[in-house]
């Protein structure tokens, strides 16, 4: 390799050393609360967040952190600008250290880390909507119990609150409570609740209100999502049994190949001593 590309690659490596050193004491500096220290970032991120040509990415990150839940699993601070500062972090520290084994592996693993905050959010946000499919399953439920009584479907909806278990829903539906009692405005209330998911049974649900708000009538709608949902909560404990059933098999599997072996190795060495003593 010319001696001008191995020097430039040197020179890559202590850069991005240098960079990961100084973003860690910045995060060190966060967790002690020293807010001046960060007045930078914050005027960073005002500017990025209003500039016209950054406007539209810094929104589609944000609106995309929301609907996975990235407040929920990486705290709430996260957001468009440190959220990318971590994973070019993750990045050049995948460059750095795998790379001095080689470059081309350096590569491929820092992409690899620069992806994996999306895909551990991803998994996770699918995990969420699993959980959620028995409290979304007893919205419904009160909700179509709720508006038989007379009750108005978005006081219906606020009064789910007290029956959900579930962090994320729950704290939707207390935002929504209190969007609702600030503002009055029911839409606008009701689109920035669907905004915290993706998912598409509170798609469902949201539109099946949209449409309540509009004629009146949603108990019939109402029954049938919850049908829906009663079905696709079978179909994943299906695949959870069916998952529980797969393990089972591969543990007694690898405890048999276990024995196998033994009994093997035990014949041969029988079978030897008996040749020795021959």
């Amino acid at each position: 390799m010319d001696i001008s590309v191995i020097q430039g690659i040197q020179i890559l490596r202590i850069a991005v050393a240098v960079w990961v050193f100084l973003f860690v004491y910045a995060l060190f500096m966060w967790r002690s609360n020293n807010h001046k220290q960060f007045g930078l970032y914050r005027e960073l991120d005002g500017f990025l967040k209003k500039a016209p040509v950054c406007r539209n990415w810094y929104q589609q990150m944000q609106s995309r952190l929301n609907r996975y839940g990235a407040g929920f699993h990486y705290g709430r601070r996260i957001g468009p600008v440190n959220y990318f500062l971590i994973r070019l972090v993750l990045l050049m520290t995948g460059i750095v250290v795998i790379g001095k084994l080689s470059v081309e592996l350096g590569i491929v693993s820092g992409l690899a880390l620069f992806f994996l905050p999306d895909v551990l959010l991803m998994y996770m946000n699918k995990k969420d909507n699993e959980k959620m499919l028995p409290e979304i399953k007893l919205i419904y439920h009160t909700m179509e119990i709720q508006i038989k009584a007379g009750v108005y479907v978005m006081d219906a909806l606020v009064e789910c609150y007290g029956g959900v278990s579930h962090n994320r829903l729950k704290a939707a539906l207390l935002d929504l409570a209190g969007d609702v009692a600030v503002h009055a405005d029911v839409y606008e209330a009701l689109e920035d609740f669907q905004a915290k998911f993706d998912n598409a049974h509170i798609n469902a649900l949201c539109v099946t209100i949209y449409q309540a708000l509009e004629s009146g009538q949603a108990v019939e709608l109402l029954r049938d999502l919850g049908e829906q949902v009663k079905d696709m909560e079978q179909l994943v404990l299906a695949g959870k049994k069916a998952s529980l059933d797969r393990s089972l098999t591969f543990y007694q599997l690898g405890i048999l190949t276990v024995l196998l072996g033994l009994t093997l190795y035990v014949c041969i060495v029988q079978m030897l001593g008996v040749a020795v003593e021959l």
